[in-house]
């Protein structure tokens, strides 16, 4: 799946626009904060419990229900929702993306059609799963084909789609990758009008193969290489995800970063959210999902800076008035 012009793809960059040429375009990343919203209850807590060993045998362990942070994914999305309607770019939503990386910790609400009672709007809502660290750039495929192409005529949704990428901690114990707390990373895209133009989009196939010592990659956000602790302001970014080697990336002039190795699919979503404020930067993300076997990018233009009517267009305008 590929969205561009990328190296051996078929499709050029029409294939990422919207109607009337208008490109694909992401007007703002949030790192949602957390850490002060409510856990559940110990209600829900001991009816998990009861279906885990109602399914599993009584032997199954549940102990891990009271040692994590316990904060389900609707708690989660409100707090989603209230931090990008206090930045103004909740006003044309038409299609909500959910990408759930690890399990809900509640199991008595479709989240589907709890979004669909948050916004008073009800937009169109789906979901995508089983994709590992691929998921994010899945979703924001499928956001950008159905306002483009989507809604019940075909004609597209129009608007704006909000991509919400989810993981939370509370887990059993497992050999596969978990994070070490609970995010949420919020994304709002649209085709034409203010925001990072997409230039590249893709979740290729790649090899599976063993995890390398997470020791090794370096510390949450921080320059990969030494010696760049103070990047220019328009400076190129490129960030990495945790799994992904950098001889794989085609080109890393700029300033090379690292997502948090304690991150599921948040990662490097967490670091570009970190770049929105650097607006003349472009940015470019690459991740690998060694589990699944999934090679993912995404490229970004810098954001463009809306002109500003010069002293002359001023003074004519007040001589007018």
């Amino acid at each position: 799946m590929t969205l561009g012009g990328s190296s051996g793809s078929s499709s050029g960059p029409a294939s990422w626009t919207g109607p009337g040429g208008a490109a694909l375009r992401v007007r703002g990343v949030v790192d949602v904060p957390v850490d002060d919203l409510v856990p559940v209850g110990d209600g829900t807590r001991r009816s998990v419990a009861e279906d885990l060993r109602y399914v599993y045998g009584e032997d199954q362990p549940t102990d891990w229900l009271q040692s994590g942070p316990g904060r389900d994914y609707p708690t989660m999305i409100r707090a989603a929702r209230a931090a990008l309607g206090d930045r103004g770019l909740l006003d044309d939503v038409r299609l909500v993306v959910l990408v759930v990386t690890t399990p809900d910790l509640q199991h008595e609400r479709l989240l589907g059609g709890f979004v669909a009672d948050l916004f008073d709007d009800r937009p169109y809502t789906f979901c995508v799963t089983e994709q590992g660290l691929a998921g994010p750039f899945t979703a924001l495929r499928l956001a950008h084909e159905e306002l483009a192409h989507g809604g019940p005529t075909g004609t597209g949704l129009g608007g704006d789609a909000m991509v919400l990428v989810l993981e939370q901690c509370t887990l059993p114990p497992t050999a596969t990758r978990v994070p070490a707390r609970d995010r949420v990373v919020a994304l709002v895209v649209g085709h034409g009008g203010a925001g990072r133009p997409v230039e590249a989009l893709s979740v290729a196939r790649a090899p599976r193969g063993p995890r390398p010592d997470a020791a090794e990659s370096p510390r949450d956000g921080a320059p990969a290489s030494a010696g760049e602790s103070a990047p220019a302001p328009g400076a190129r970014r490129v960030v990495l995800g945790v799994d992904m080697d950098p001889g794989d990336v085609p080109d890393l002039d700029g300033v090379v970063l690292r997502a948090d190795p304690g991150a599921a699919a948040t990662g490097v979503w967490e670091v570009l959210a970190a770049c929105d404020d650097v607006s003349d930067a472009p940015v470019a993300l690459h991740e690998r999902c060694l589990e699944l076997g999934y090679r993912c990018s995404l490229v970004l233009g810098p954001r463009p800076v809306e002109a500003s009517p010069d002293v002359d267009d001023l003074s004519r305008e007040a001589v007018l008035a």
